[in-house]
């Protein structure tokens, strides 16, 4: 099907980055920009997480795509370096 002739149909993409699955969900609007999207999925502690992350709209579906890839990655990258046993604590070590 040619998706030059379907308003707003976008082709999913999935990709995988650090053991997270995310898909590129850019779609095209009514006036024929396109809105980067993302939606993220992982898990944590055996349950199932989803993340939907909408951004800028641009006037070329390929930057689009590219800010979608690029902001998934980014934010893995964040959920990563927030490692939950790094929290501050009043805990004291042993002399």
């Amino acid at each position: 099907m040619d998706r030059s002739f379907v308003r707003g149909a976008a082709v999913s993409e999935q990709h995988t980055y650090k053991g997270y699955a995310f898909t590129d969900e850019t779609t095209e609007t009514e006036d024929g920009k396109f809105r980067a999207r993302v939606r993220i999925l992982g898990l944590e502690n055996g349950r199932r997480s989803q993340r939907f992350i909408d951004l800028e709209t641009f006037v070329n579906e390929v930057d689009a795509r590219r800010r979608a890839l690029a902001a998934a990655r980014s934010w893995i990258d964040e959920e990563e370096s927030q490692d939950k046993l790094a929290l501050p604590s009043s805990f004291i070590p042993w002399q």
